[in-house]
């Protein structure tokens, strides 16, 4: 327990202090980072994580999102001015982050679209784990987890409170095991895929991009520190590649 209490005051002392940081390059646009909610945590490989990190499965999930969202906030510092709506912000920023969530709904686009009408809307949910019926649901395997706001008003206020030209909004982080791929099943050999989801959208709220970005591992990659030293920095390009794309249209 207090390895995990040491590394959760870790990764908030990092993300604080990052808020008030700014590492921005000659770009002056601001983006506005919103979390993925943690309901929105789907993985079949917490609690092998779990056993490997020394922490419980909750410890895992906290840790996890702390992790990509500090690693992701510094890489696109490089390049924007950022701002971020996150639990441990000011009450302001707790109260926003709280309505933006609440405002969250979720469906299935097609990946690399920027315009969400172009994807099939269906219940939030992710057919993994069985949710979707395969007559309502887009391949999966091409799609990934759009969102809208049920009160899009939302966009425009806080593209003023927070002087944001964009919003990065992750929509849902995967891990999923591939036991059907296994390369050396005595071994327990198999691929392991970490997908993050997300959808970009300007001032006024028109999405400007989205998709979901993955990255495959093996099983040695097993515990909180080797998935933030390996998967993670890979996932962070991808993502800030992508958001540089629809932050130039």
């Amino acid at each position: 327990m207090r390895t995990f209490l040491k590394a959760v005051l870790l990764f908030t002392g990092i993300i604080a202090l990052s808020s008030f940081t700014t590492f921005h390059g000659d770009d002056s646009k601001t983006i506005l980072f919103i979390p993925y909610k943690p309901v929105m945590h789907l993985s079949d490989a917490d609690a092998d994580i779990a056993e490997n990190s020394r922490v419980n499965v909750r410890q895992v999930r906290v840790l996890m999102r702390n992790a990509l969202n500090e690693q992701l906030t510094l890489r696109l510092r490089e390049t924007f001015n950022v701002r971020q709506l996150i639990e441990i912000g000011t009450a302001d920023e707790k109260d926003d982050l709280n309505n933006f969530f609440d405002s969250e709904d979720f469906y299935l686009s097609k990946r690399d679209t920027g315009n969400k009408n172009s994807g099939s809307e269906v219940a939030s949910g992710n057919p993994y784990f069985g949710i979707f019926k395969e007559k309502t649901s887009p391949d999966y395997g091409s799609s990934y987890m759009n969102v809208s706001l049920n009160k899009p008003i939302l966009f425009k206020e806080l593209s003023s409170d927070y002087e944001a030209a964009y919003f990065v909004v992750l929509t849902q982080f995967e891990i999923k095991t591939h036991y059907n791929e296994c390369i050396d099943i005595a071994n327990r050999n198999f691929r392991r895929e970490y997908l993050v989801h997300f959808s970009v959208f300007d001032a006024d709220g028109n999405q400007t991009g989205g998709t979901a970005v993955s990255y495959d591992a093996g099983p040695a990659i097993n515990s909180i520190s080797k998935i933030s030293r390996t998967v993670f920095p890979e996932l962070v390009e991808k993502i800030c590649a992508q958001i540089s794309a629809a932050a130039s249209r």
